[in-house]
């Protein structure tokens, strides 16, 4: 997508006959935001238990482009090609945004597909009802490949108060994960004596009703507090914080507990197994020593643990930028727990480990 800002720009603002004031205000009223990654990644697993090779490689292209125009129109997209190995090869193309805006004083509307955040948990969620699946072992989405949801939504914000109506497709121009519904939802948000509290209600056409809360609350410079309740068939319940130190290291910790539904439920997890708790620590530095040589280093050890059966997974994180465009990268899970009776256990190998470098321009 990055081919079109020049010729947009080319368009609105190199028309003929136009006098110099003229085309220095328009220049000034569309802003572009473009860019381009390429990302090469090997992986290789030890301990493997099912069919397959024990070694992949991905690669990846990825390409934005944002345009705005007089703080009234706006166009973001983002797409993301990747091709992987591992046995066979697979390619897939995903459009991970596409969408139009416009905004008319306190109100602004919305259509098309787009990545949406309502919940506050950093791992899990209870109240992200169309937010994209949350993957624990990878919060932050390393390589960028969740797909938002192709909606129409109204945003009117006055003072401190905000409301968002949307209504979310069940897959108009494409297919979405399975069971996903054609969905309606509203969420309420506001500044309560600190707090940034929310809430939302939901209704899914052929499923349960949903009504949820959650809110944000930070302490001081270092302490951020964080909780989510809903309910579906049952209730979900989410609490967590994150304390950052001076020095900059980062401190997440959240403790969940879903019900035993199907909207909840892990897949592959039987309904005998109960309602399920979880814990969740990622410790976290960034600029990794205030040293020639170490400021270039980030660094991330998290645990994912399921507390009923005792499975866990631990996940370590290390990148380094080399120069302005690029940056190496490292990720490693290792999963543990009973095979044929726990959530990680189940994990078809011991250990992961991948490898790779991503250059951004």
């Amino acid at each position: 997508m990055s081919f079109f800002a020049p010729a947009l720009a080319v368009l609105l603002l190199g028309l003929p006959g136009e006098p110099p004031d003229e085309q220095a205000a328009a220049e000034k009223a569309i802003q572009t935001r473009e860019s381009f990654s390429v990302t090469d990644e090997g992986s290789s697993v030890a301990g493997l238990r099912a069919p397959g090779s024990d070694w992949g490689n991905l690669l990846l292209l990825q390409s934005s482009f944002a345009c705005k125009w007089k703080d009234r129109w706006r166009f973001s997209s983002s797409l993301a090609a990747f091709t992987k190995t591992q046995d066979e090869t697979h390619a897939q193309v995903r459009w991970r945004e596409m969408y139009v805006g416009l905004s008319a004083g306190e109100l602004d509307l919305t259509i098309g597909k787009r990545l949406q955040r309502w919940g506050t948990g950093y791992a899990f969620t209870a109240t992200g009802i169309l937010d994209p699946p949350r993957t624990a072992a990878d919060p932050t989405d390393r390589l960028s490949l969740n797909e938002g949801r192709e909606m129409i939504q109204a945003d009117w914000i006055h003072s401190s108060h905000a409301f968002n109506l949307v209504w979310g497709s069940a897959g108009l121009l494409e297919r979405h994960r399975p069971g996903m519904r054609e969905t309606v939802a509203f969420r309420y948000n506001t500044l309560i004596s600190g707090f940034d509290a929310a809430a939302i209600v939901a209704y899914d056409r052929g499923g349960p009703a949903f009504a949820g809360a959650n809110f944000t609350r930070v302490l001081g410079q270092a302490v951020e507090v964080h909780s989510e309740l809903a309910w579906r068939e049952g209730a979900a319940v989410l609490l967590g914080g994150k304390y950052t130190h001076s020095s900059g290291v980062t401190i997440i910790a959240e403790l969940y507990t879903p019900p035993n539904t199907a909207y909840y439920r892990p897949t592959g997890m039987p309904p005998s197994v109960g309602r399920q708790h979880y814990a969740y620590v990622r410790t976290s530095k960034s600029r990794l020593r205030e040293l020639p040589g170490w400021k270039e280093w980030d660094v991330a050890l998290s645990l994912v643990a399921n507390l009923d059966d005792r499975s866990h997974i631990a996940v370590c994180d290390a990148g380094r930028r080399l120069g302005n465009h690029l940056y190496a990268h490292a990720h490693a899970e290792a999963p543990a727990g009973k095979r044929s009776a726990s959530q990680y256990g189940m994990i078809p190998y011991s250990a992961l480990i991948s490898v790779g470098v991503r250059l951004q321009m």
